[in-house]
């Protein structure tokens, strides 16, 4: 079953080169594995609630549990998660399960 790790953060000013090493870096070990990113993006629109702002989000796909957890077991042993942590700020970042939203609203008719 796939899973899906919402990443939600603050870029630090200055630090935008350095995420992208990240970013290839970390790319090149989700894809290798089998994941993908399925959705990003930045400068929110408008805020709805008055929760910390974060300006960036990305949602990546990965093909288990068990695939999440290579790429992280290999980021470690890469050292490149150092990268992410020092160019971000406020950052959240949570696995989830999918969840068919439809098929949740029709269970409950």
């Amino acid at each position: 079953m796939p899973v899906y790790a919402l990443n939600v953060f603050n870029l630090l000013p200055g630090k935008e080169d350095q995420y992208r090493d990240y970013s290839v870096k970390a790319g090149k070990i989700i894809y290798g594995f089998g994941g993908k990113v399925v959705s990003s993006g930045w400068q929110p629109l408008r805020r709805m609630h008055e929760d910390r702002a974060r300006r960036h989000f990305i949602v990546v796909e990965f093909p288990s549990e068990e695939v999440f957890q290579r790429f992280v077991d290999e980021a470690d042993r890469q050292g490149i998660h150092e990268l992410r942590e020092t160019a971000c700020s406020d950052y959240i970042w949570t696995l989830y399960q999918p969840w068919d939203l439809r098929e949740w609203v029709k269970a409950s008719s």
